[in-house]
């Protein structure tokens, strides 16, 4: 079963007993808003229930991340009255391998959904940073963060000061780069740029705790930057990684070391590429902090 692991009067946050993977809750006066509902069956429906005790005749709105198989496993089992995506994830040429994923894992465990399992449907999808939609007085902002996955995207949710992050600065998983590393990097060089414009203290995580501090998601951001930038030293020096540092910081080595195998053959295949070169004379502090802006949050056109 999942637990809550954060409430306070608009956010509350549902973590699965699979991978401490998160699903989000926001209720504002205006509207209901649902990201990445999942896992077991029972989990989702134990969000669907929830939303419909607070819902009254607000619209719920289903947002979607990115499209790994754990975060859209739940789409069918809330009748949305909008969903959100990114682009990038409605154009997906993969949605029936991913599809296929969700069906491979309920028939290894002889899981049965009271809910068809399809893939998200957007009706509305952002196609660059920036994009707003308000609901009432809320106001939404959504940035394409590529580099985990091609199509993960961040939403802000301006008057309650909140990020949610996707599959970026968990703090019980290290970067896990199915796509890109070179964009995974600029993704977290655009965050601070993203905090001035948009004034968000809290970030949730798609797995893990949440970061109830600028300082918290910050030490996050550096602690990612300085495993991709030590494993890039390591690619184009040869000079063995050294795993052990990692797995003094992150708790499940038996799982996670074959998705830090997967990383060294992407940044290598990208070395060979040329798609990244490593500079003996960088150094991590160049990028590792955050100068807010002064006073309000910038306002961005409207989309």
């Amino acid at each position: 079963m999942n637990k809550i692991i954060f409430r306070d009067p608009n956010i509350t946050i549902f973590q699965s007993a699979l991978f401490m993977t998160n699903s989000t809750v926001i209720s504002t006066d205006d509207v209901i808003i649902v990201v990445d509902p999942g896992w077991l069956p029972d989990e989702v429906l134990a969000i669907r229930h929830y939303v419909e005790g607070i819902r009254g005749k607000k619209p719920l709105y289903l947002m979607f991340t990115h499209s790994d198989y754990d975060h859209i496993i739940g789409y069918k089992a809330f009748e949305a009255d909008k969903v959100f995506v990114s682009k990038a994830m409605s154009d997906n040429p993969d949605k029936e391998k991913i599809i296929e994923q969700i069906l491979e894992f309920d028939e290894q465990y002889y899981i049965e959904r009271p809910y068809p399992i399809e893939f998200p449907n957007g009706d509305f999808t952002v196609f660059r940073d920036g994009v707003q939609y308000r609901q009432g007085n809320t106001k939404m902002t959504f940035y394409l963060t590529p580099g985990h996955t091609a199509d993960s995207m961040m939403i802000v949710i301006w008057q309650l000061g909140l990020c949610i992050a996707g599959d970026y600065l968990s703090n019980v998983e290290f970067p896990f780069i199915y796509h890109s590393s070179v964009d995974y990097v600029n993704t977290l060089e655009k965050l601070p740029v993203i905090h001035d414009r948009n004034w968000f203290t809290r970030m949730i995580p798609g797995h893990g705790a949440p970061a109830l501090s600028i300082n918290d998601w910050l030490q996050r951001r550096t602690e990612s930057l300085a495993y991709i930038f030590a494993l890039r030293e390591s690619i184009a020096t040869r000079i063995p990684f050294d795993e052990s540092s990692l797995w003094v910081r992150y708790r499940f080595p038996r799982l996670q070391q074959k998705y830090h195998l997967d990383n060294i053959a992407l940044m290598t295949r990208e070395f060979e590429q040329g798609l990244w070169e490593w500079d003996p004379d960088f150094s991590l502090q160049d990028i590792s902090h955050v100068q807010p802006l002064e006073g309000r949050p910038m306002e961005q056109d409207e989309e």
